[in-house]
């Protein structure tokens, strides 16, 4: 039986759909990640033999403006999950949403090797995460971990305050023969359907796949590049050429040699 935290949100509605259509067995984590007791009799009375762990506060500004609840929530609920793990002593695989916001900005393809340097606080609470289910493998061989470090996604069910349904809320709402102001936009990001990160996940997943592994295209794109595409006509953008930029774009060589060799 897989468990599977945050099925309410993007990925995790995608997946739970997707498992349902293969006809594979799943049970969805509908408390609040927080509740430790909560996290343990679901652990316990599903007899879970791996857990898609999603259940995160995302956006970065909502995480920005609630720092201490995106602790509670990203780090804590974690660790619930440990304790739940370690408590019923049982082999389980281990499956880690976390994030491009771990690396540091880089002009070349990042590879899952290169440098940490969380770019905000979101990135920062999942980079910890990181580190403690890193340590906790050490000390518990019964636990088969992969961490998917997942890079920019885009869908139809995503709501603002994420790039892809702000632009497209601003697209309806704006008059478009006017400049249109987009922040950020020499910035650059690695853009997938999240349908197809879900296939990818799935994938490590009942592949057993573990370590740390990019989830991405491979495909660099300028923000303002990403809006234009998505746009019912052209647009006449005004943005700030002096603004900082910031670049997270993805090497996914072991992705595809796992891909490849599944």
């Amino acid at each position: 039986m897989i468990g599977i935290t945050g099925s309410t949100g993007v990925l995790g509605s995608i997946i739970c759909d997707k498992l349902e259509k293969q006809n594979i067995a799943f049970s969805r984590f509908t408390a609040d990640i927080r509740d430790d007791i909560a996290v343990l009799n679901w652990v316990r009375d599903n007899e879970l033999n791996y857990i898609i762990h999603l259940a995160s506060k995302v956006a970065v500004s909502d995480v920005e403006n609630n720092i201490d609840e995106a602790y509670d929530i990203n780090i804590s609920g974690t660790i619930n999950l440990v304790k739940a793990i370690k408590k019923y002593n049982q082999p389980i695989g281990f499956f880690y949403a976390s994030t491009s916001h771990v690396y540091a900005s880089s002009s070349l393809a990042i590879k899952e090797t290169d440098a940490i340097s969380p770019i905000n606080s979101y990135g920062l609470t999942k980079w910890m995460s990181e580190l403690i289910l890193n340590d906790f493998k050490k000390k518990y061989s019964n636990i088969n971990l992969c961490i998917g470090r997942i890079f920019s996604f885009y869908h139809p069910s995503q709501k603002p305050p994420f790039l892809y349904p702000n632009l497209i809320k601003r697209f309806e709402e704006e008059d478009l023969s006017m400049p249109f102001k987009l922040f950020g936009a020499n910035s650059t990001r690695d853009f997938l359907n999240a349908e197809e990160v879900c296939d990818i996940i799935i994938k490590l997943v009942l592949g057993n796949c573990e370590g740390t592994i990019n989830i991405a295209s491979g495909q660099s794109i300028k923000i303002i590049d990403f809006a234009q595409k998505i746009a019912p006509q052209k647009i006449n953008f005004d943005f700030d050429a002096t603004e900082n930029v910031n670049h997270l774009n993805a090497d996914i060589s072991l992705l595809n040699s796992i891909l490849k060799n599944d």
